[in-house]
């Protein structure tokens, strides 16, 4: 994922005095950039509004849909022809409409084609009810795809303007809310329809107005809620008009490809969509076939996976801290793989118990894989929408959309091939799905070393340390070095897993002579400094380099941990790096590690058992230092903080 783009940043965001393969290389290491003007947190009311909106979205059409296809089923010959006409009247306009959906969010203020959408949506589900009453057949399907590109063109909107309405660090946590509600409303939708459909049998004639004043309820919610989003700027108001809609969607899907993190972070999360719908198709056959349940046992399995994908969103955002987690990516392809193969194994309903109890362990392993595939997807949508260019963000997210449900569509094919010609059963395609997972966790991983190696020792740590960080709002954009107190062994992966950058480490090289600190060196870019004359120019060269590309520098100014508690004094060394770079110094103390196993307390590292668990520890960034004046300037600012 952080590969590609050498000569030019991802996106149109302002100059942070990196270059554009610095950016590249921050973006990729779960950097936190600029913030625009205007763009507020995940509780403000223009994005409550826009959750709201989604909402109502996802509610009318699946309970639209779910209401025409039973009447469909009931006045088609053929109840096969009315569930694939719903799939393919909802699902084809993804794919006809990306381009037009792409242009408006572009052309257009995203607010403005949203409000749009949601006043079309009144009149589509008005004309919908129609052809309910009048018992067109036809009439129901074109209103549902109708009703389909409508929810194209708002979904495109919707994803360009999360990054426009939150701040770039909440992000995460924004789309784990809207795809946990999103799920809510898809089964509620599901349910609704369905129970709108029998309280008006036959073919939705006996009490309609059941029907009519709940669809025609939820879409005027929609619009009204869709008049409080924020208003958002048009991205770019020369776009042409695309007269060819296959050209421009070919041409949407080039302009993804060209930028290579965004591509592979767009074919990840197709890939979650596919094996999603397939696993939505199987399932079906998984509990009637297999566990020898009535089909009305199928609706709660589909339901528990829909709750997993939406708790699992939730917690990716939760977890995200502020930044694109893209290390949680390869531990979500992983819970897949593993509920997936482990649904494979469950045993056969033969006997009544036996069914209940299987049905019992495949909805605990589905919800485990819904929330598997929430954590997968959830920070390849938000890098995606954090790092697509602002000018051209509704194109990305349309060609994004189209190659979502073109894999949709042909998770069709693929579950008629393992099916047909190929006679697996329902166990044997999850186990499918299970094993294709792995090569694509491991791809993922290989993509994301940096990444997952990270979140794991965020994770590890976290079990032992409870950190409090305070000042984080004052480490500035831009290269900046951070001169920090040195108490135990561990400072370096605390400090580094605090900053909302990943810094620079510079460490002394000893430290780094082992195989594998060595690869974790090479893997975190640490900046090894040793004895030598040579060895410390090389270093100060290395660090001075990487402030002017932008990048944050972090060391430890005493030189070595301390070994009575106190701070020592500080080496000059590092005033040497701030020279010709106009870098800032931001002075940090790390409070607390003193006493901790990895500290020199009682005269010896590690060998002493922990005083409390997790451990307290507080990490105080100060005030900017520009041009200090001498060692002691920082010196003092450091052992202040510890008095804040």
């Amino acid at each position: 994922m952080s590969e590609g783009l050498e000569n030019a940043p991802i996106s149109g965001r302002p100059n942070t005095g990196a270059s554009p393969a610095g950016e590249l290389a921050a973006a990729s290491r779960g950097a936190t950039l600029p913030v625009a003007d205007g763009r507020v947190d995940v509780y403000s009311r223009s994005f409550l509004a826009l959750v709201a909106t989604q909402f109502f979205v996802s509610l009318n059409d699946n309970m639209f849909r779910w209401l025409i296809v039973p009447i469909g089923k009931e006045l088609l010959p053929s109840s096969e022809t009315a569930l694939a006409l719903g799939l393919a009247c909802f699902t084809l306009p993804f794919l006809v409409f990306a381009a037009p959906a792409g242009f408006c969010a572009d052309r257009f203020s995203k607010r403005q084609v949203m409000v749009v959408c949601k006043a079309a949506e009144i009149v589509v589900i008005s004309l919908g009810i129609a052809a309910i009453l009048l018992g067109s057949v036809s009439g129901m399907f074109v209103m549902l795809f109708i009703l389909g590109a409508q929810a194209m063109m708002f979904s495109t909107s919707k994803l360009g303007a999360i990054p426009e309405l939150v701040r770039s660090d909440r992000i995460s946590a924004a789309n784990g809310l809207i795809n946990m509600v999103s799920m809510a409303a898809i089964i509620i939708g599901n349910v609704a329809g369905n129970c709108l459909y029998t309280l008006t049998k036959p073919a939705g004639h006996s009490h309609w107005w059941c029907y009519a004043s709940a669809l025609l309820g939820v879409a005027i919610c929609g619009f009204v809620t869709s008049l409080f989003i924020g208003r958002l700027p048009v991205a770019n108001p020369t776009r042409p008009i695309p007269w060819n809609p296959a050209g421009q969607t070919l041409c949407d899907l080039g302009s993804l490809m060209s930028k290579r993190p965004l591509f592979l972070a767009a074919l990840g999360s197709t890939y979650f969509w596919t094996l999603g719908a397939l696993s939505q198709i199987n399932i079906d056959q998984f509990a009637t076939k297999h566990l020898f349940m009535e089909q009305n046992y199928v609706g709660p399995l589909l339901g528990i996976l829909t709750v997993g994908i939406g708790g699992g969103a939730l917690l990716a955002g939760m977890i995200s801290r502020g930044k694109v987690e893209l290390g949680l990516v390869p531990f979500g392809g992983l819970g897949i793989a593993l509920t997936a193969v482990l649904l494979s194994v469950v045993p056969s309903g033969g006997s009544e118990n036996a069914s209940f109890s299987g049905y019992g362990v495949s909805c605990f392993l589905l919800f485990a894989m819904g929330a598997s595939a929430g954590l997968y997807d959830i920070p390849l949508q938000a890098f995606l929408q954090d790092r697509s260019p602002s000018e051209s963000r509704g194109s990305i997210m349309a060609a994004y959309n189209f190659l979502c449900f073109a894999g949709m569509l042909a998770a069709s094919g693929v579950y008629w091939l393992f099916t047909g010609p190929l006679g697996l059963s329902s166990p044997m395609v999850f186990l499918v799905c299970g094993i294709a997972t792995v090569p694509v966790t491991i791809a993922i991983t290989h993509r994301l070393s940096f990444q997952t190696a990270r979140f794991f020792t965020w994770f590890l740590t976290r079990c032992v340390y409870r950190v409090r960080i305070e000042g984080l709002e004052r480490v500035p954009e831009g290269g900046a070095l951070i001169v920090a107190n040195h108490v135990s062994w561990v400072d370096g992966i605390l400090l580094g897993l605090a900053c909302p950058r990943h810094p620079r480490m510079i460490a002394y090289a000893d430290y780094f002579a082992n195989p594998w600190l060595s690869w974790y060196g090479r893997l975190g870019r640490i900046i090894p400094i040793g004895a030598t004359r040579k060895s410390m120019v090389e270093a100060i060269r290395a660090g001075r380099e990487a402030l002017k590309q932008g990048e944050l520098v972090c060391i430890f100014a005493e030189g070595g941990i301390t070994r009575t508690g106190e701070m020592q004094a500080f080496q000059p060394g590092f005033l040497s790096i701030l020279k010709e770079t106009g870098a800032p110094v931001v002075p940090v103390h790390l409070g607390g590690l003193w006493g901790s196993i990895f500290s020199f307390e009682g005269g010896k590292f590690f060998w002493k058992w922990p005083k409390r668990w997790p451990y307290p520890v507080s990490i105080r960034f100060g005030q900017v230092i520009r041009e200090p004046s001498d060692v002691d300037q920082v010196r003092r600012a450091v052992e202040a903080l510890q008095y804040e």
